[in-house]
């Protein structure tokens, strides 16, 4: 498990630092605290630690199916 922090990529602030299996891919979706975001890039990603800067993920649009 590797150390990966979670950067907004705006202001660059720390949204959350976590362990996990692997750095999670460029355009994945990821949850952090309650919402959602999408991986922009990610940054000095070695076997030891990674740094991934984020955005908030735009809304689904849930289209309802009328019968």
């Amino acid at each position: 498990m590797i150390p990966v922090q979670y950067r907004d990529s705006q202001t660059e602030e720390v949204l959350e630092l976590r362990y996990e299996e692997g750095a999670p891919g460029i355009g994945e979706r990821v949850r952090v605290g309650f919402e959602e975001f999408q991986v922009l890039y990610r940054w000095r990603c070695v076997p030891t630690s990674c740094i991934v800067y984020v955005r908030r993920a735009p809304a689904e649009v849930r289209v309802s199916a009328a019968a």
